[in-house]
C-alpha cells in the first residue's frame, strides 16, 4: 500500500517532463512492440540527465544505467526544489504497470545515483512483464 500510495504521489506531482523514446521500440499507436530485446535512451533536461538500459527477456527484465539531478540546491525550491527520475510503463501480461523507483533528490542526500536491479524483484515488483511501453526521463517535485 504505502509503495502505492508513493507511486499515485510521484506521479501527482510530476514537474516538466520530457519524454525520450527509442523510434524503433515505438509502435503508431505509442506504445512499444512486446518483443524481447534491449532500448538503450540517454537524455538531458532542464535539472536531469542520465541514461537507461532495459532489457525484456522471457517474462524477465533487468534495468541499468544512471540519473543525474543537475540542480540539487538545499531544496524548497533552492535552487528548483525538484528530483530526478526515470519514469517506466512496463507492457504486462495483465496489462500497463508502471514503475517509479528510479528517483535521485540531491537536496536530500546524494545528487547522482547509479542503478541495476530486476524490476519483478520483491513482493510490490512488476510482475509479468512483457516490454516495454514508455521510458521517459523527468523531474518530480516532492
Amino acid at each position: 500500500m504505502k509503495r502505492l500510495l508513493n507511486a499515485a504521489l510521484l506521479t501527482a506531482l510530476v514537474g516538466s517532463t520530457t519524454a525520450v523514446m527509442a523510434p524503433s521500440a515505438i509502435a503508431a499507436t505509442g506504445r512499444a512492440a512486446a518483443e524481447p530485446g534491449c532500448v538503450t535512451e540517454s537524455g538531458s533536461i532542464t535539472g536531469a540527465r542520465g541514461e537507461i538500459t532495459i532489457c525484456v527477456q522471457n517474462g524477465t527484465a533487468r534495468v541499468t544505467g544512471n540519473l543525474v539531478d543537475t540542480l540539487p540546491g538545499s531544496g524548497f525550491g533552492e535552487p528548483d526544489g525538484y528530483c530526478a527520475s526515470w519514469w517506466i510503463d512496463w507492457a504486462t501480461t495483465t496489462g500497463s504497470q508502471a514503475s517509479h523507483e528510479i528517483l535521485v533528490c540531491g537536496q536530500w542526500g546524494a545528487d547522482e545515483k547509479t542503478f541495476d536491479y530486476d524490476p519483478a524483484a520483491g513482493e510490490g515488483g512488476v510482475k509479468g512483464i512483457t516490454g516495454l511501453n514508455l521510458v521517459k526521463l523527468g523531474r518530480a517535485s516532492l
